[in-house]
């Protein structure tokens, strides 16, 4: 596990865009006093921030916070309306034969386990989860992925690719009970957005 726990990617009078560098709540739980990462760097930094969005605990990779309600607004909106482009990298076990794919799936969280179950088609309880992959590279075993969400649901890549029998390397709750790797290796690794006060794209890539 990394010591840094975030590294600041971008920052200016209405956003803050920063590596996430270890596993760390992206928000203070529901339950407990758990400190989550945008009360770590507030605190830390001395800045305002507002979330506007989530990665799981495990997931490492960029996130973006709002500096103001106004940025807030633009950013929860743009997230809500998919203008957000996001994209993901994931190892996965297994040989991925299809070199790209369009995944459609209803996820259905359970909020006292946080877990999903993923089922084939419209469930009551579950919502539509859709998403894009495309090979990078093939190893032995495992399988490099480049993946693109269409829609945000909670757990969404791990569950959908573990459903299609390529859970990701490191995954203990959708993948296998015991794994040679201590960290789940799927990372946001690019975001897009429109500059909530100038309306230009921006955008961030991490190698």
């Amino acid at each position: 596990m990394s010591s840094q726990i975030f590294r600041i990617v971008f920052e200016d009078p209405a956003i803050l865009v920063v590596e996430k560098c270890a596993p760390f709540l992206s928000q203070k739980a529901d339950r407990g006093s758990s400190e989550g990462l945008y009360e770590f760097i507030s605190r830390t930094t001395g800045t305002f921030l507002i979330p506007v969005h989530r990665l799981d605990r495990e997931v490492l990779g960029l996130m973006i916070f709002a500096k103001t309600k106004e940025a807030a607004e633009s950013l929860s909106n743009q997230f809500r309306d998919r203008t957000v482009s996001k994209r993901y990298e994931a190892l996965v076990r297994g040989n991925v034969h299809k070199d790209e794919d369009r995944l459609e799936h209803y996820l259905r969280k359970n909020e006292k386990t946080n877990y999903v179950t993923v089922f084939p088609r419209e469930t009551p309880g579950a919502k539509r989860a859709v998403l894009s992959y495309r090979v990078v590279e093939r190893l032995e075993g495992v399988t490099r992925l480049s993946v693109e969400l269409e829609t945000g649901r909670s757990h969404q890549i791990r569950a959908q690719l573990a459903k299609i029998g390529h859970p990701i390397i490191g995954d203990t709750k959708y993948g296998v009970s015991q794994s040679e790797e201590s960290e789940i290796r799927l990372r946001s690794v690019h975001l897009a957005i429109h500059h909530p006060s100038t309306k230009v794209r921006m955008e961030w890539t991490l190698s």
